[in-house]
């Protein structure tokens, strides 16, 4: 076994490398620097494993050398690569065959969150809530389809909002039509299109491996966002407020979304809406086999609430949603590192 008779244990974190300014891939990089700093104070040095795409095309070589490492276990901050996310699940399987213990979910977990229309089929199994939408490859597949306008367009394989944008939400078959064309040339494997939710949005940050605790849950109000959008509604697109989460919206400070969709991380949730989200989203982490530290993210409509989406292994920066969630509850950063990481083991 790999982790027998080892003469040095060390601890990993691993990170992808590669050239991209994309501000949600260069913030793993920030993480990677936070997480060190926790274990410094500890007085452990952790090693950086640094991922490239050319390591996943000889994987027996990739597997050597993190067994020559030896390592005691491995904080995994790896989120595949911008144009390959996939790789992230690929990499958590290698991991699990070596019998390495690491941080966070597992491939499964991860293969299937990343496939979004994977994820709706699953949760829908399971007899949770989810808005009605279907996956498109091309444009035959949309053209002759029934559908309720306003609908809402995904890439189905991208995480981090990559690919959502103002236009994402449609009101009649030419928005439909012109979108999805638009898509597809940047994501030929595939667009999510949903019917759109209008209400709150609510997130629910989650740790365990299987007996799950709750960290809290923070609230998204889009009443200003739909009352500039009814206001300006022929403004130019780029620009106007959009009642929901753009890339733009979660990662760039300077942009009109960012600044009306600030989350409220300790909002007045009635009670009974509190135990709803709170028992769906540990059902929907059930289902999904999750792990670790994990998001599940919701959207009031209809006086009802939906699932629409899971992310396992969201964002741990030190000022990230997640992390904020669990200074409400009293945690420090380096308490809630150090709880990932004893959830840490053999998968």
């Amino acid at each position: 076994m790999i982790l027998q008779h080892r003469k040095k244990s060390r601890i990993l974190i691993a990170i992808a490398k590669e050239e991209n300014k994309r501000t949600d891939i260069t913030a793993v990089s920030r993480c990677k620097n936070s997480i060190e700093k926790v274990f410094l104070k500890k007085g452990i040095k952790p090693e950086t494993l640094f991922l490239q795409q050319k390591d996943f095309k000889n994987t027996e070589s990739l597997k050597a050398r993190i067994s020559d490492i030896n390592p005691l276990y491995i904080v995994n901050l790896f989120e595949g690569f911008s144009n390959f996310p996939q790789q992230e699940a690929d990499f958590v399987r290698l991991l699990e065959d070596l019998k390495i213990p690491f941080t966070g979910n597992g491939s499964l977990t991860l293969l299937n969150c990343l496939d979004k229309m994977r994820t709706k089929n699953i949760l829908k199994k399971n007899n949770l809530p989810v808005a009605p939408g279907f996956f498109v490859r091309n444009m035959k597949q949309v053209k002759t389809r029934r559908v309720n306008f306003p609908l809402f367009i995904k890439p189905c394989r991208e995480d981090g909002s990559w690919g959502v944008h103002n236009d994402s939400v449609v009101y009649d078959r030419k928005e439909l039509f012109s979108v999805i064309q638009k898509r597809l040339r940047f994501f030929p494997q595939g667009l999510l299109v949903e019917e759109f939710l209008p209400g709150k949005e609510y997130s629910a940050a989650l740790i365990g491996n299987s007996n799950y605790k709750v960290m809290g849950i923070s609230e998204i109000d889009y009443s200003k966002c739909h009352a500039l959008q009814k206001h300006k509604r022929s403004s130019c697109k780029r620009h106007k407020a959009v009642p929901f989460l753009t890339y733009e919206a979660k990662w760039n400070h300077r942009a009109l979304n960012y600044r009306l969709t600030m989350p409220d991380y300790t909002p007045k949730i009635n009670r009974t809406l509190r135990r709803n989200i709170i028992s769906l989203s540990k059902k929907a982490a059930k289902a999904l086999g999750c792990r670790g530290y994990f998001r599940v993210d919701f959207r009031e409509a209809f006086g009802k609430l939906f699932v629409i989406d899971i992310n396992p292994n969201p964002d741990i920066n030190n000022d990230s949603g997640y992390l904020r969630l669990a200074y409400g509850k009293g945690y420090t950063y380096a308490e809630i590192i150090e709880k990932i990481v004893q959830l840490a083991n053999y998968h």
